[in-house]
């Protein structure tokens, strides 16, 4: 049964998602029908499903652990598509195995963080992937988006602690983990990331 307290949320998201746009305004009543349909979502049974007998799990960390690393190898090993959904976005490293992998073909798309991207060396980042092509988008609807993973031709997962990030490589304590070979694993990924990428604003470049 609900506790006291969620019963109430519940009942709240309900009537958000009952409440006209007009209400509040277009945008703002869209993120609110979001966030409502977002915390249904979290009271209702974790889907769950058995790994498939390929599936193969890689780990890394960072310092000293080589997590940039397998970062890279879950790019480099793209065919056909990489969905990105980062906080902080600044390594030129991640910046560069992206571009390539956009040049030899992969469709590549990206959403970040809107407020943790105004430095200087996110922007760089931000406008070298938009300027080759790449569908960058920034969002602002939550308090921040925290997600860092990769879903590699919707078959593969990369995800952890580890920002895309130089100090997340060389100075911080960070993990790194791909399961390969786990389609409805990634397509449950696949899904979060659209939704985010939804609710994104396309990223300008500067220059």
């Amino acid at each position: 049964m609900l506790s006291r307290n969620r019963l109430a949320a519940t009942c709240l998201a309900a009537s958000l998602l009952a409440t006209p746009f007009a209400a509040f305004g277009k945008t703002h009543s869209e993120s609110l029908l979001q966030q409502a349909i977002d915390y249904i979502a979290q009271l209702l049974p974790a889907p769950t499903h058995e790994a498939p007998a390929t599936q193969v799990v890689e780990s890394a960390f960072s310092p000293d652990g080589g997590a940039e690393a397998l970062v890279l190898k879950a790019i480099g090993a793209a065919r056909s598509s990489i969905r990105v959904a980062a906080y902080s976005f600044t390594s030129p490293p991640v910046t560069r195995a992206l571009l390539a992998a956009k040049r030899r073909g992969v469709n590549v798309a990206v959403v970040v963080d809107d407020k943790g991207n105004r430095a200087k060396s996110s922007k760089q980042a931000l406008n070298l992937l938009v300027n080759a092509g790449i569908p960058t988008r920034t969002i602002d609807a939550y308090a921040i988006h925290h997600d860092k993973y990769l879903v590699i031709d919707a078959e593969h997962v990369e995800t952890g602690s580890f920002n895309y990030s130089a100090s997340a490589a060389s100075r911080n304590s960070e993990n790194v983990i791909v399961v390969w070979n786990n389609p409805q694993l990634a397509s449950r990924y696949l899904t979060h990331w659209q939704s985010r990428f939804d609710q994104g604003t396309p990223y300008r470049s500067s220059y």
